[in-house]
């Protein structure tokens, strides 16, 4: 069974962990658990944050929170041969991953809503686009900011563009001409998969 809350109540953790609703606030206030409140003032949860409580406590995790193997990566690049290249490697040798591609900015960030993709590679050139701020959009909203974020073309460190997505949080950079190996073994390391 899919699993298609983002997010759990205190109840749903007591319910889980089998203990009731007061030990489940007890563990938040001891900063046992990472939770957000809501504007009505109640905790939640992320299912990952969760599971990642359950494991770090050599807990079971219930089958409808376990981790699927499929991860959805979007790819954004104003260049084919690019988008040609990394989605036959990607397919090759990390084959659970879906992958979407677009040759521009305003279609990748279309897609990216209904895709809702685990690593988002970008290209810091797309032309009509402020690529800084969509980093930091992404980091701000509650649905998107635990996306990986792997920046194309940032092989001057002290560029203006790389400073601003490095402060805005970017996960990884790979300059160009890009490496494909690279490419492969970056979204591997993000998304703990294995490389066939």
């Amino acid at each position: 069974m899919a699993l298609r809350r983002k997010s759990l109540s205190t109840g749903d953790i007591a319910r889980y962990c089998q203990v009731t609703p007061a030990t489940v606030v007890n563990w938040i206030k001891a900063d046992k658990l990472q939770v957000y409140t809501t504007p009505g003032g109640q905790y939640r949860m992320e299912v990952g944050d969760f599971v990642g409580f359950l494991e770090a406590n050599k807990l079971p995790i219930p089958e409808e929170l376990q981790p699927s193997n499929e991860r959805r990566v979007l790819l954004i690049d104003n260049d084919p041969e690019v988008l040609e290249r990394a989605t036959q490697a990607i397919a090759e040798h990390l084959p659970t991953v879906i992958l979407e591609e677009s040759d521009n900015g305003v279609d990748g960030l279309l897609k990216m809503g209904g895709l809702k993709p685990h690593a988002l590679v970008l290209d810091l050139n797309l032309p009509n686009i402020d690529i800084a701020e969509i980093c930091r959009r992404l980091r701000a909203s509650n649905e998107m900011r635990n996306v990986f974020i792997v920046a194309v073309g940032g092989a001057d460190a002290d560029s203006d563009i790389v400073r601003k997505v490095r402060r805005a949080g970017v996960d990884a950079f790979l300059a160009r001409p890009i490496s494909y190996d690279e490419l492969i073994r970056t979204l591997s390391r993000l998304l703990k998969l294995s490389v066939a």
